[in-house]
């Protein structure tokens, strides 16, 4: 054991059980272009990152980082000015996509008037975000004082004389993501696996709105024209054109610009990886070496972090927010987060995304800045060196040995004990202030009252027949893209389970069908975090009496109602036909707890809707909004609930799937505690209830 202080570590031993399954768990697929891939729902829990152990050296993590040297570029020497401004240098920035051995430069500028912040070519940048992505390529073209940027027939304007950036339909401009479906529909391009848009029944959406933004006006930013192109400060452009495309996902270290969302789990951070080049360099710029930035920059970042959140946030209405700049105004947070030392934004950030947007898709996932980085690097081998020691490559191989020792530590604790670590997830006394939101409490809460539940050894998925019930349990949506044989040629097997849904629920069927007993197939999500929105549709497409699945929802940011019909080919024979699916011959039903989050909570909303299956269990947990992701330019990185909200409009009313399942079968009381994680006593269950 490490030596230190008894009590300290007992302390930081009960906040890192407080926090305990707080980190998302994202399921990110990286691409070539400029992108993030935005269907997936979220996972509240990363349910494997548990342990007390890990959470105390990942916090040794989120210090300051050493710089090493400036980055490589040709500095402009011809003085220019733009609108009253003079030109400081120019030069080609380097864009890293995770990794270094491949590389896009980015036309970059600083202005003397605002120190620090770098304008990009408009052009240039909008180039880089779609290159290698969409067919067809984008057009280019001056109506007066405005940049016309079209594709699909479509046009996003960026006008240079009033300082607006408007689109009628963002998704039409972004096009169709398969032949038939929607444009951006929910499932992206690379995860049609065994799904297709339907041809039986026609998707459809109501007008869109689009949207308009005005950056002098409401944000005090400006595009700057040049001749042929604009000059556009970053994080601004990121925010206008990349977030409402899902795709922002880069920041500046005052040398070249890094992929920092999909490379997050790399980065030394709350869940980082070990050392590693990529990022060492991305906290090596010559920001890394200064304590502060310059007032301009401070104004920038904080113009740049309203518009995304303006533009992506999907809770605004719920919390009556207007504006966000206004909102952090009144919640008192606008003068820490304008702060010239990025060390004042940290507790107003935490803040934001723990207590104020409260929800399980919501939170900090890198929190350490660029800037005054000194540091850190050297912490960061340390701990990993002391990894080496106890004979671990990588945190998460130590968390997986050491999680199931701490649950059956807690399994073990005083009831009175576990009172008082309940009460300290659920209240804030010790500070005065809340640490989480109330829906987050209880989240966390009714997470390791699953945890707790769960037997150790306890696989992640797994396919059990007891009699005349066969019970189907996983703990996340996924699916793996990264497979390097399609379905087709190689048929799911048992080592697919644990990797992609759409896998687990052909082998479970297989195993049912086999059978020739099973009548009853419970679907058990009670302690399931969510996932892909992608792997939502396959894993319905079984329940389904003919493969076909509708997915409905509202996009908040293009103003539109979307009802998505997709066909699911659930026998693999490659015909998508009446053959597919597993509804009317088999009772099904949904076992869910208040543990059941985003997709967990999504499947049983749309089986319910359909009247595919009967809900047992407990009210699940909620989550209607797929994930998007907060990155500002001081490189702090969070996920947020996005604008693409999940639910079904009824006439002129939406309802979102929040709170809108209806718990068929409720246990009464405790009564779960000893069914959760039971097959033969969820089968009898169902048995004693069934109609």
């Amino acid at each position: 054991m490490i030596e230190g202080d008894a009590q300290q570590f007992d302390d930081i031993t009960m906040l890192c059980l407080k926090y305990m399954g707080k980190a998302i768990k994202t399921n990110k697929q990286g691409g070539n272009s400029m992108s993030i891939q935005h269907t997936n729902r979220g996972n509240m829990f990363g349910r494997q990152r548990t342990a007390a152990v890990i959470v105390l050296l990942c916090l040794c993590l989120q210090l300051a980082f050493v710089p090493t040297a400036r980055a490589e570029g040709t500095e402009g020497t011809a003085v220019e000015e733009y609108n009253g401004m003079t030109l400081k240098e120019r030069r080609d920035a380097r864009v890293f996509q995770g990794t270094l051995d491949s590389v896009y430069t980015l036309s970059t500028s600083e202005f003397q008037e605002q120190p620090d912040v770098p304008y990009v070519s408009l052009k240039e940048y909008l180039t880089l975000l779609f290159v290698e992505t969409y067919d067809p390529d984008l057009d280019f073209a001056w109506e007066g004082n405005t940049l016309l940027i079209t594709r699909n027939g479509v046009s996003l304007r960026a006008d240079t004389a009033n300082q607006t950036v408007s689109v009628e339909d963002m998704s039409a401009f972004l096009g169709p993501n398969a032949a038939g479906a929607l444009m951006d529909g929910i499932v992206e391009k690379e995860e049609f696996i065994a799904l297709r848009p339907s041809a039986k029944n026609e998707s459809n959406q109501t007008p869109a709105h689009g949207y308009h933004v005005k950056l002098k006006e409401d944000y005090d930013v400006e595009m700057i024209r040049t001749e042929d192109d604009i000059l556009i400060p970053f994080a601004v452009a990121q925010a206008v054109f990349a977030a409402p495309a899902m795709r922002a996902c880069f920041a500046y270290n005052g040398d070249d610009y890094y992929d920092i969302v999909t490379s997050v789990d790399s980065i030394y951070g709350t869940d980082s990886a070990a050392p590693n080049p990529y990022s060492t360099k991305w906290y090596s710029g010559s920001f890394a070496s200064r304590k502060e930035l310059s007032e301009a920059y401070a104004r920038y970042n904080y113009a740049a972090m309203c518009i995304l959140l303006d533009l992506t946030y999907g809770h605004k209405a719920e919390k009556e927010i207007t504006d966000f700049d206004s909102y952090l105004d009144r919640n008192g947070m606008k003068a820490p987060l304008l702060t010239t030392d990025p060390k004042d934004d940290v507790e107003p950030l935490k803040k934001l995304f723990t207590v104020l947007f409260d929800s399980g898709h919501d939170a900090e996932i890198l929190s350490p800045s660029i800037i005054d980085s000194e540091g850190a690097i050297e912490k960061a081998e340390m701990i990993h060196e002391m990894l080496k020691v106890l004979g671990y490559d990588s945190l998460a191989e130590l968390s997986e040995d050491w999680s199931p020792v701490l649950y059956a530590i807690l399994k073990h604790l005083p009831k009175d004990v576990m009172q008082e670590i309940s009460k300290a997830l659920n209240d804030g006394q010790d500070s005065g202030e809340p640490t989480v939101g109330p829906n987050v409490a209880k989240l966390l809460a009714e997470m390791m009252r699953l945890q707790l539940l769960k037997p150790l050894g306890f696989k992640t998925s797994s396919v059990t027949i007891v009699g005349d019930t066969a019970v189907i349990y996983f703990e996340g949506f996924r699916e793996d893209l990264t497979r390097s044989e399609s379905f087709y040629t190689k048929l799911p097997t048992k080592k697919d389970m644990d990797t992609s849904s759409f896998g687990l629920f052909y082998y479970a069927f297989e195993q049912i069908k086999a059978n020739g007993n099973v009548k009853n197939v419970v679907i058990d999500l009670s302690n399931n975090g969510g996932g892909s929105a992608a792997a939502l549709v396959s894993t319905l497409g079984f329940l389904s009496p003919d493969g076909e699945v509708r997915i409905s929802y509202r996009d908040l940011l293009n103003e539109d109602y979307r009802v998505e019909y997709y066909h699911v080919d659930t026998n693999l024979d490659g015909s998508f036909d009446d053959e597919d699916g597993f509804g009317g011959q088999y009772r099904f039903y949904v076992l869910t707890s208040g543990s059941s989050y985003s997709c967990a909570n999504a499947f049983p909303y749309f089986a319910q809707l359909e009247n595919q299956a009967t809900i047992i269990g407990e009210q699940p947990g909620g989550g209607d909004c797929v994930v998007a992701y907060y990155i500002d330019a001081y490189g702090h990185v969070g996920a947020i609930s996005g604008f693409k909200q999940l639910g079904n409009m009824d006439g002129d009313t939406f309802t979102s799937d929040e709170t809108a399942v209806v718990v068929d079968i409720p246990f009464e009381g405790n009564e779960g505690d000893d069914i959760y994680f039971k097959p033969e006593m969820i089968a009898k269950f169902v048995a004693d209830h069934a109609a």
